[in-house]
């Protein structure tokens, strides 16, 4: 058994598919099921139940646990080695959600390259729960989003401070206020009354999402019953169908000023209004790391430098 042997393992444990595993891995089907076949005859056991579905056996299960260890030590060794002998090369994991990674990796990844040519950075996303799995097993060195629910289990560094807003159609504002609405939006440029949205359409996001979360705990404080259109799990999607008229949404101020996120910023601005909610709907941005690993240089470097490029730009 060797590390090559455990690595092609551990893939098809993770996808419970040979031909997905194969692929990540890039090698043949065959290939890969001959070397799971020698593994399981030099152990002497099944790693996997083949029927009625393919699933671990409980010595693969074990295995898998015994595997991401060994995976875990062997990198945590080659990062601190690489460390010690200076050669600024290496590999830097960074997980972080699909459009929270569009508002900020153009802004950060492009400097830290420029200062780190020899770091390979690779980027995971997923929902805030799942990279949170992933930092607390090791199969990433940073995390990038809220303040995680478990934070006794890491250690965060601010980013900075986000505020949420409420992206008004410029429609429902005529609609709403008629000859009045310009006067409206200077009113509410410094803090939205959100009673005066409360009869309008919605669109929110999934309920298991903390902008929705945060947005449902505000409409109860105001004791307003809103009136949803419809719900998605996409945020992008949610500000496009308030560009056209649909309905109201909320919206995290760092995605307002992103470039790569905002629809044309002239066109975005002639279609809706956007403003501030309550000044305690504030969320704080962090860049985790799990504790119990080895944070690599290339990791601290990166931490140091996210924060000085967001806390320049605030």
């Amino acid at each position: 058994m060797n590390f090559q042997n455990l690595q092609y393992f551990l893939a098809v444990a993770e996808e419970m598919n040979v031909t997905k595993a194969a692929k990540r891995l890039h090698i043949s089907e065959q290939a890969l099921s001959r070397q799971i076949g020698k593994l399981e005859t030099e152990l002497s056991v099944k790693l996997f139940e083949r029927n009625p579905r393919f699933t671990l056996s409980p010595a693969g299960k074990r295995l898998k646990a015994a595997a991401e260890q060994i995976g875990n030590i062997e990198r945590q060794l080659h990062l601190e080695l690489d460390d010690l002998t200076n050669n600024n090369t290496g590999e830097l994991r960074i997980g972080v959600s699909y459009t929270r990674g569009q508002a900020l990796l153009p802004r950060l990844l492009p400097p830290f390259h420029q200062k780190h040519p020899g770091i390979t950075v690779t980027i995971s996303e997923g929902s805030a729960s799942e990279l949170q799995e992933n930092l607390s097993k090791g199969r990433i060195d940073l995390f990038i989003g809220y303040v995680p629910r478990d934070l006794d289990a890491f250690e965060a560094a601010e980013l900075g401070r986000e505020r949420l807003f409420l992206v008004v159609p410029k429609t429902c504002m005529e609609e709403l206020f008629g000859a009045d609405a310009d006067k409206k939006r200077r009113e509410f440029a410094s803090g939205v009354d959100i009673l005066a949205f409360r009869d309008m359409p919605f669109i929110l996001l999934d309920r298991d999402d903390r902008v929705r979360r945060m947005a449902d705990r505000l409409f109860s404080r105001y004791d307003i019953t809103p009136r949803i259109l419809l719900e998605t799990r996409n945020i992008q999607t949610a500000f496009a169908l308030a560009m056209e008229g649909m309905g109201i949404t909320v919206y995290p101020e760092l995605f307002l000023s992103s470039r790569s996120l905002l629809p044309s910023g002239q066109a975005a601005r002639d279609a809706v209004d956007w403003f501030p909610l309550d000044e305690d709907l504030v969320q704080t941005i962090v860049v985790a790391y799990n504790p119990e690993k080895y944070l690599s240089k290339a990791a601290r470097d990166f931490i140091e430098e996210a924060q000085d490029i967001l806390h320049s730009e605030s």
